[in-house]
């Protein structure tokens, strides 16, 4: 029985392995993430704007992704021009599976229509691990499919985007893994890693009372096989020069997500839970914690190249 539940799991995994190789990983608080799903998407907060974020997936699973990235990036005000660069990594975990992606982004910003209108491109390496310590195949531990000892290897990958700021709303559109990067695992295993597009879009609502506002923003990932869409709504309060959001997430077919956080002197904490709608049940969510931090940059003169950060649109 035990030998069983082993294979199941394992093909259940190899399976799991395959969608998961259509998209990066998914974060809860994506809006603060514009450097991570968008090379155009460095320097938009116009600040040195620095954050980890950790997702503990499907908990309660043996084996279950957990994904964990940190990023920074920031405009390069010493440089005549809009100049923007990032620099990121992630390290994503599914059961005997490890990916790593390192990834350098770069974007220039030109001005249009009141407006600031960005193009990005991105540089990164994939690195891929499978390792069998834990695998039991039983009477199929032979079989060539499956590797009897640990197999890695690497890619380099590319990526570019475009992204369009505005005085209250943001959007932009991302391709992401554009050369299809087939990395090779030891002699016999490959991992393909399919491109894909990510769209996200954001904007800011004023009410009658100053301190309270609302942010509404959309992510839509696919690779024109599947998609996954997040339709976002957070509200703010400011108080005593601290700021209180919250709010809710909902992704079509897949999931409900609830979160809540705290801004300040610089630093940002947050901490949202997915609720899958599937079978999977409500208790075998995800978690997902960020914190960040921001700080402008006052290299260049008074004035230039001034934009409003997207992170709450003013």
């Amino acid at each position: 029985m035990k030998k069983s539940l082993c294979i199941l799991f394992t093909l259940l995994f190899c399976s799991f392995l395959t969608v998961r190789a259509q998209y990066d990983a998914h974060f809860t608080h994506y809006w603060e993430m514009q450097n991570f799903y968008n090379p155009a998407g460095a320097g938009a907060a116009r600040e040195l704007h620095a954050f980890a974020a950790y997702s503990n997936q499907l908990s309660g699973f043996q084996g279950n992704p957990k994904s964990m990235l940190i990023n920074a990036d920031m405009p390069l005000s010493m440089l005549r021009g809009d100049h923007s660069l990032g620099l990121g990594v992630l390290n994503d975990e599914i059961g005997m599976f490890v990916h790593q992606h390192l990834f350098m982004n770069y974007s220039y910003g030109i001005k249009l229509y009141g407006g600031r209108m960005v193009i990005g491109a991105q540089l990164g390496l994939l690195n891929a691990k499978f390792e069998p310590k834990e695998l039991n195949l039983g009477e199929n531990k032979d079989d060539p499919a499956f590797p009897s000892a640990a197999v890695d290897g690497n890619k380099m990958d590319f990526g570019a985007g475009v992204f369009y700021q505005h005085k209250h709303f943001y959007a932009g559109l991302s391709a992401l893994h554009i050369n299809a990067p087939l990395i090779e695992m030891g002699e016999s295993n490959q991992f393909q890693v399919d491109p894909y597009f990510n769209f996200m879009a954001g904007g800011n609502i004023k009410l009658k009372n100053p301190l309270i506002s609302i942010q509404p923003s959309l992510q839509l990932m696919t690779d024109f096989v599947a998609w996954r869409a997040d339709i976002t709504a957070r509200g703010t309060y400011t108080y005593d020069g601290k700021l209180l959001f919250g709010g809710v997430t909902y992704s079509p077919a897949t999931s409900v997500t609830f979160f809540a956080g705290l801004e300040f002197s610089n630093i940002t904490l947050s901490y949202g839970y997915e609720m899958f709608t599937s079978g999977i049940g409500a208790q075998n969510g995800s978690h997902d914690i960020y914190i960040g931090y921001g700080i402008e940059l006052n290299l260049a003169k008074k004035g230039k190249n001034k934009h409003n950060s997207i992170r709450i649109l003013k």
